[in-house]
């Protein structure tokens, strides 16, 4: 009977972290490389540990198995925290493969287009020259916004009254250019304007654009979170799947002191040193501190007394995740490589199919793993993704797959394996990659990290610096460490450095127009840039 609480029985530790996300098993990680004996309780609500991050064995045909990330998956070279972490669990990367030609269907008629270059087709000149505009524009204004407390800008009012449609139709006349930042941030909100779709997992008519452009300053520009080159969101992959992060930690934390399938009811603190925690199975738990790592739109379940402040339960009230599911398609070898193509593809989704409004592919890349199984990787997102929720799991199967043919050619039917995760359907997530903030509460946005008595936050969303990625997981579970631990009277200034570290922006353009514009084409594009930017 050791290790086992029954109901009622009261298990006291020093600091409860409740879920065991990548967030939440940092925070554990970093506290007991403080205190080595300190003594910890972590509580997940699922029956297993990592949260947003999913690594799957997939039967790849004949015989053999190979792991896929159905979570997020992405790291790059400009995200320091993660990878820090990676190299002290001698985790290693490898580079997302981007070379080739890519794919976009956007704008009017739902035409597809190719290109080779950084910059997508668009189908007209001016049509990159805007996009290149808005890019620009969107850049400057993240500059001056505060992820620690966006309402400090002086146009904060102004920006979160407005949903980022309403930001890019006033500065988007194009529909292509519409359409391209749309598919990017339906996925964006594990991804930008040439992603924005894939990894907020929203449409652009339900974010704020104060929250979003904060987003992007948090990454260190609006083009970090679009690119898969160097220092770009997509840049690197890591070898094994980001699940075994979670996994290692827990070996180094103790297994004996992760409690699976215990969702956390209710949290109680009074004028004692204790805070009292009560889980749906009906235990109990007692310890001095609490750090509570799962989603805001998790926190909404949990009773508190005394209850959360006003502005921090608004602010949960009205951060709604993104509906996002996931592909893996498997094949017997890259017949898109073969072709001279990269694997990547954004689209508006093209005309109805079915009963939806749209087909379902908002983006895919190649997703060939570092042992060479041939595999591409795609994401159904935003408002298009709750429609083809609506299909059975195998009209979204033939339907991708048709799409997909319609891409690259008749062999994409032929799959060796097809894997999805819909996110909305992962009990204590309903959703992902990220949550996110809609209009008009962005003034409540500094309480998200502002601890509630005892009791502390992390988790990506909390984070300031790439937050929504797994960097700011580590991150905001090293801050939630060090706010505990000081507390308690560690010296934690080595730590506090790595947290207070600032992400960098880019000094040179991560692209520059084709060769084939005429130099006067570029200088109107520069001096048309020059007064939207600065006069408008």
């Amino acid at each position: 009977m050791d290790g086992i609480v029954l109901p009622n029985e009261v298990k006291e530790c020093d600091v409860i972290i409740i879920g065991c996300g990548l967030s939440g098993m940092t925070a554990a990680y970093e506290m007991l490389k403080l205190d080595p004996n300190i003594k910890l309780c972590l509580l997940e609500a699922k029956d297993r540990i990592g949260g947003r991050t999913l690594t799957n064995e997939i039967n790849i045909g004949g015989g053999q198995r190979e792991k896929f990330d159905l979570g997020g998956q992405w790291v790059a070279s400009s995200q320091p925290d993660i990878l820090e972490i990676l190299e002290e669990l001698n985790i290693k990367t490898y580079p997302q493969f981007i070379n080739g030609t890519k794919i976009m269907q956007v704008g009017q008629g739902n035409i597809i287009r190719t290109y080779k270059s950084d910059i997508p087709s668009l189908g007209s000149y001016w049509g990159v020259i805007e996009l290149q505009l808005f890019i620009w524009k969107a850049e400057k204004l993240a500059k001056q916004i505060s992820i620690e407390d966006p309402y400090s800008w002086d146009k904060a009012q102004e920006y979160d009254a407005m949903t980022m449609e309403t930001f890019v139709r006033n500065n988007a006349r194009s529909q292509s250019v519409r359409d391209t930042i749309q598919a990017a941030c339906r996925s964006v909100i594990d991804i930008c304007i040439l992603n924005f779709r894939r990894s907020s997992g929203c449409d652009l008519d339900r974010v704020s654009a104060l929250f979003f452009l904060a987003y992007a300053n948090s990454a260190g520009g609006v083009m970090k979170l679009l690119l898969a080159t160097e220092n770009g969101a997509q840049e690197l992959r890591v070898k094994g799947g980001t699940q075994q992060i979670s996994e290692i930690l827990a070996d180094r934390i103790g297994r004996e002191n992760v409690q699976l399938n215990q969702p956390v009811s209710a949290i109680y603190q009074d004028q004692t040193e204790f805070i009292t925690v009560h889980t749906l199975t009906g235990k109990i738990f007692r310890a001095r501190h609490v750090i509570t790592s799962i989603p805001p739109n998790c926190v909404t379940r949990i009773q508190f007394s005394p209850p959360l402040s006003e502005d921090r339960k608004l602010l949960m009230d009205n951060m709604p995740v993104g509906h996002l599911t996931k592909f893996i398609i498997t094949y017997d070898k890259t017949y898109w490589r073969e072709n001279g193509f990269s694997g990547e593809i954004v689209s508006n989704g093209g005309g109805p199919l079915l009963k939806c409004s749209t087909g379902p592919i908002s983006v895919v890349y190649d997703a060939t793993t570092d042992k060479n199984v041939p595999a591409l990787v795609g994401f159904v997102a935003g408002r298009p993704g709750v429609e083809w929720h609506r299909q059975t799991a195998e009209e979204r199967r033939s339907s991708i797959l048709a799409c997909l043919a319609e891409f690259f050619g008749s062999w994409a039917l032929q799959p060796t394996s097809f894997t999805e995760k819909v996110w909305a359907d992962e009990e204590y997530n309903g959703g992902c990659p990220v949550c996110f903030g809609v209009p008009g509460v962005m003034f409540t946005f500094s309480a998200l990290r502002r601890p509630h008595g005892r009791i502390h936050w992390c988790g990506t969303e909390t984070s300031t610096h790439w937050a929504g990625y797994l960097n700011g997981a580590v991150q905001s579970g090293r801050r939630a460490a060090c706010e505990v631990m000081k507390l308690n009277g560690k010296n934690v200034t080595q730590l506090e450095k790595l947290v207070s570290r600032q992400p960098s922006a880019d000094v040179d353009p991560l692209y520059s127009f084709p060769s084939l514009f005429t130099p006067i084409v570029v200088s109107l594009a520069v001096i048309t840039a020059f007064v939207a930017v600065y006069f408008f």
